[in-house]
C-alpha cells in the first residue's frame, strides 16, 4: 500500500478538528430555540456551552500522555467514537439535564482530538516545513467558529435544534474510516513502554482547573427568587459572591500543588512543564491566551446581540450568515500568516495583525439598536483577516523546534492553555455583559419611574409597561455589549504589548537552525 502524503495526513487529522471545534460555535445560535424547546432560561442553557467546554479542558492535559502511551491515531479514532456516540445522546435528550450531561460526554470525546489532531498533522511535516501545515490546520481552527453559527442556524431553522447533533453521527462515522485509512500505523516506542499514568497529577490538573472555569461561570448565575415583573432579570451572584473566590482560591492551590508536584516529583508527568523551558514555546503561550479572550470571545458576543438584543432580533439563520464574512476573510488571514511566517516573522505578523484587530474593535463599540449585519460587514471582515494572522502563526511557532513525543505533549499544553483561555473567556464575557446590562438596566428604570407624574401607577401586565420594560432592556442591552467591545479593545492594545516579546525574524531563524540542539535538550528534560 503506498504511504499517504504529509498533506493527506494533515488533511484527515484536521477534519476531526473541525468536527470539535465547529460543536463549540454552532451551539451559539441554538442556545435560545433550545431554551425556548426546553421551556427554560438561557442561563441554565448555557450549560450545553459551558459543560462542553469543561469536558474539553479536563481532557486536553491527558491526551498528549494517552497518545503517546497508546498511540496517537488509536486514541484518535476513540476520541472521534466518543464524540460521535455524545452527540447522537445529545439530538435523544428529552430535557435540559440530560442534554447537558451528554454534551459533556461529547466534549470527553471532543477534549483529545484538539492537540492529538494538531500534533498528527504537524508532525506529518519536517520543523522547518511546519508553516506549510499551518493553512491545513487553520482552517477548523478559525473558520470552524466563524461558520458554526451559519451552518447552525441553517439547521435550526429548517430541521429543528436536534438535526445539530444527529448530523455529527454520518460525518463522525466517516472521518473514523478516514483516519483508519489514511494516517499510518501507531508504532511501539520504548519510550511509550515504560510510560506510566500520572494519576495524582491529572486529578490535580483537573480538579483545578474545572473550579477555576466554574468560578468564572458562577459569577453570571442568578440569584434565586430575585426576578419579578419591576426586575425581570434578578439579581446576579457577581463577583462579590464568596463562593466564587473560594473556588478560585482552591483551584490555584491545586494547580500550585499540580506544578510542584509534576516538577519535583512525578517522573511521567501527565503535563510536562519543562516545555516552559523553550522561550517560543512560553511567549506564545501568554500571546495565545489573551488572543483567545479578545478574538474567539466575540464569536459568543455578537450572536448575543443581533438574536437578543437588537430589534427586531435576528433569526439563528440570519445571524450565522451575518457572521459569515468572518470565516471567509480568515482564509486570507491564514494564507497571509504561513506566506510570510518566515519573511516578516511572528511578531511582525501578530503586531499587523492586533492593529487590524483594533480597527475592527473600534466601531463595535458603538453598536445601536438597529445595527444590521451589513453595518457590521466591513468589520467582521477585519477581525477574519486578523484571526489568521495572529493565531495560526503563534500555534506554529510554539510547536516549531518540538519533534517526537514531545509534540503530543507540547500541543496538549498549549491546547489546555488555548482552551483555558477561551472557557474564562467567554465565562468572562457572559459576566461582564451580565452586570452592565443590569446596571443600565437599574439606571434607566429609575430614570423612567422619576420622570412618571407623581401618584402614577403601573400596571406590570399592562401593554404600555410592557413595552415601556422591552425598550429599556434593548437600551441596556446595547450599551452592555457596546462596554464589552471597549474591554476588548484594552485587551487588544494589552496584546500589542505582549507581541514584542515575541522572537524577531533573526532570532526565529536562529532558534530553527539551533532547533536540533534545543530539541535534543528539551526530549531530555520531557523523558526525566
Amino acid at each position: 500500500m503506498k504511504t499517504p502524503s504529509k498533506y493527506a495526513i494533515a488533511l484527515t487529522a484536521s477534519l476531526g478538528l473541525f468536527m470539535a471545534i465547529l460543536d463549540t460555535t454552532i451551539v451559539n445560535v441554538g442556545l435560545v430555540p433550545m431554551s425556548k424547546a426546553f421551556n427554560t432560561d438561557l442561563n441554565t442553557m448555557q450549560w450545553v456551552l459551558t459543560g462542553y467546554l469543561l469536558a474539553q479542558a479536563a481532557v486536553i492535559p491527558v491526551s498528549g500522555y494517552l497518545g503517546n502511551r497508546f498511540g496517537q491515531r488509536r486514541i484518535f479514532m476513540l476520541s472521534l467514537g466518543f464524540f460521535t456516540f455524545g452527540s447522537l445522546l445529545c439530538a435523544l435528550s428529552s430535557n435540559e439535564s440530560w442534554l447537558i450531561a451528554f454534551r459533556v460526554i461529547q466534549g470527553l470525546g471532543a477534549g483529545a482530538l484538539f492537540p492529538l489532531g494538531q500534533a498528527i498533522a504537524f508532525g506529518a511535516f519536517p520543523p522547518e516545513k511546519r508553516a506549510s501545515a499551518a493553512p491545513i490546520v487553520g482552517v477548523p481552527i478559525l473558520l470552524a467558529p466563524a461558520f458554526g453559527p451559519t451552518i447552525g442556524g441553517l439547521i435550526i431553522d429548517n430541521w429543528g435544534w436536534e438535526y445539530m447533533f444527529y448530523i455529527n453521527v454520518p460525518v463522525g462515522l466517516v472521518t473514523i474510516l478516514l483516519v483508519w485509512w489514511v494516517l499510518p500505523a501507531d508504532v511501539t516506542t520504548q519510550v511509550r513502554a515504560k510510560a506510566r499514568f500520572d494519576y495524582l497529577g491529572l486529578i490535580l490538573s483537573m480538579l483545578g482547573l474545572l473550579a477555576i472555569v466554574y468560578a468564572f461561570t458562577l459569577v453570571s448565575e442568578i440569584k434565586p427568587n430575585t426576578q419579578s415583573a419591576f426586575n425581570p432579570r434578578g439579581e446576579l451572584y457577581g463577583w462579590g459572591y464568596w463562593l466564587v473566590w473560594a473556588l478560585i482560591g482552591v483551584g490555584l492551590l491545586l494547580l500550585a500543588i499540580f506544578a510542584w508536584y509534576e516538577l519535583k516529583i512525578s517522573k511521567d508527568p501527565v503535563i510536562d512543564l519543562n516545555l516552559f523551558k523553550d522561550y517560543n514555546f512560553s511567549t506564545s503561550s501568554l500571546v495565545i491566551w489573551f488572543a483567545m479572550i479578545v478574538l474567539f470571545s466575540s464569536l459568543l458576543l455578537i450572536p448575543v446581540f443581533l438574536q437578543q438584543v437588537r430589534v427586531p432580533h435576528l433569526s439563528a439563520l440570519d445571524t450565522g450568515l451575518a457572521l459569515m464574512p468572518q470565516g471567509i476573510a480568515a482564509f486570507f488571514g491564514v494564507a497571509f500568516g504561513a506566506k510570510f511566517f518566515s519573511r516578516i516573522g511572528v511578531r511582525n505578523l501578530v503586531l499587523i495583525g492586533t492593529l487590524i484587530l483594533l480597527a475592527s474593535t473600534w466601531p463595535l463599540m458603538n453598536l445601536s439598536p438597529e445595527t444590521d449585519g451589513s453595518a457590521l460587514l466591513p468589520w467582521l471582515l477585519l477581525r477574519g483577516i486578523s484571526f489568521g494572522m495572529i493565531a495560526i502563526p503563534v500555534q506554529t511557532l510554539a510547536t516549531q523546534r518540538i519533534t517526537g513525543p514531545a509534540l503530543a505533549k507540547a500541543n496538549s499544553l498549549f491546547n489546555m492553555i488555548r482552551q483555558i483561555a477561551q472557557s474564562t473567556g467567554n465565562a468572562l464575557i457572559i459576566s461582564l455583559f451580565a452586570q452592565q446590562t443590569l446596571q443600565h438596566a437599574t439606571e434607566l428604570r429609575e430614570q423612567a419611574m422619576k420622570a412618571l407624574p407623581v401618584g402614577t401607577l403601573l400596571n406590570p401586565n399592562s401593554p404600555q409597561f410592557l413595552a415601556m420594560r422591552e425598550q429599556l432592556a434593548t437600551k441596556a442591552g446595547t450599551t452592555a455589549v457596546n462596554d464589552v467591545f471597549t474591554a476588548m479593545a484594552y485587551g487588544a492594545l494589552l496584546m500589542l504589548i505582549l507581541a514584542l516579546a515575541l522572537p524577531n525574524r533573526k532570532k526565529q531563524a536562529e532558534g530553527l537552525t539551533a532547533g536540533s540542539d534545543s530539541q535534543a535538550k528539551l526530549e531530555a528534560a520531557l523523558m526525566g
